[in-house]
């Protein structure tokens, strides 16, 4: 999903092709918003799964761009690559009664758990400690990449506009209507216009409300046999 594929419908609906009453330059800053507004709601919208190294200890936070965990998959080799001993979740409140010292304790170079706690979403711990440089792979939702608008020429216009939206092209429908809520809430003084804003507003609501009931309903997590629900989902998303 491209740029262009955003602004081409939405300048239709606001039949207004010609950039004659809103710039390429709102409606891509616009894009960007509805990007993070996915990845906020949808946090399975921006998805890294990658090799991280790990601090010395039991304390650890995600790469810069990274905004919740999701998972923490397995050990790797020193290359980053070569997969090793899986790691499991754990919770904090059985390690802290089993091994109140369990952060001083001897670290070392695989990891077997790690905790994680909703209200700290880019922090986790690992146990045993970490020795530094320890490689892992993990699951993380990670900000959307920022489209930058260039104008400087009819090139620049036409590479800006064909860069691809981090977020799956399954949300093209929630960023055009995102957009539309923003280009009419620009023109908000005019009656129909502020109504027109909170009906795409609603749209967007609607969409993401129902994708999340489907996944819920179709998610292995749910109907395998012998499987356990993920919190997150059987929550009906965050």
């Amino acid at each position: 999903m491209k740029v262009s594929d955003i602004t081409s419908r939405v300048r239709i609906i606001l039949n207004d092709q010609d950039e004659t009453r809103w710039m390429n330059s709102e409606l891509v800053r616009w894009i960007n918003d509805a990007q993070k507004i996915v990845a906020m709601m949808r946090p399975d919208a921006s998805v890294a799964i990658a090799a991280t190294t790990l601090a010395a200890g039991t304390k650890q936070v995600l790469p810069d761009n990274g905004f919740r965990l999701l998972d923490v998959i397995r050990n790797l080799g020193s290359d980053g690559v070569t997969g090793g001993r899986a790691i499991r979740i754990v919770d904090r409140d059985v390690l802290d009664g089993q091994n109140p010292s369990w952060h001083s304790d001897t670290q070392a170079g695989t990891i077997k758990h790690f905790i994680y706690d909703n209200r700290t979403p880019t922090y986790y711990y690992v146990y045993p400690p970490a020795v530094s440089g320890t490689k892992i792979e993990v699951m993380y939702s990670v900000s959307p990449t920022e489209i930058v608008y260039n104008s400087t020429n009819s090139t620049t216009i036409a590479a800006s506009l064909d860069t691809s939206l981090t977020v799956s092209d399954i949300y093209l429908d929630v960023v055009v209507n995102y957009v539309l809520f923003r280009a009419y809430s620009k023109d908000a003084e005019y009656a129909s216009n502020a109504q027109l804003a909170g009906t795409y507003l609603s749209i967007v609501n609607s969409i993401l409300g129902i994708k999340t009931q489907k996944d819920v309903a179709f998610s292995p997590d749910l109907n395998s046999k012998g499987s356990s629900p993920t919190p997150g989902i059987s929550a009906g998303g965050l």
